[in-house]
């Protein structure tokens, strides 16, 4: 059987301005509803279904979450939508 494959990934790091604190952890809620681990604090690494990605929050209003691996067939534009989602959901959009 052929295996997928993950590719350490190209992507750019996404940054979100005026993420409040309900905010950030509206989105580590809902991350988790996914069913995805978010460790505790404002900082980590999540990992699902061939996806890893981590993040840092400076704890007043910027967010960065970077793509790290991901399987060879998701963009790096399909990834970031997925993550865009949940920040637009949590801050209100």
């Amino acid at each position: 059987m052929a295996q997928a494959q993950n590719e350490e990934s190209d992507c750019k790091p996404l940054k979100f301005i005026n993420v409040t604190p309900d905010a950030f952890e509206c989105m580590k809620k809902k991350i988790q509803d996914y069913g995805i681990d978010v460790p505790p604090g404002n900082e980590g690494e999540m990992s699902e279904k061939g996806v890893t990605g981590s993040f840092e929050w400076d704890g007043k209003s910027v967010l960065t979450i970077t793509i790290k691996e991901k399987p060879f067939w998701v963009s790096c534009e399909t990834a970031d939508e997925r993550v865009i989602l949940f920040v637009d959901e949590c801050k209100g959009k």
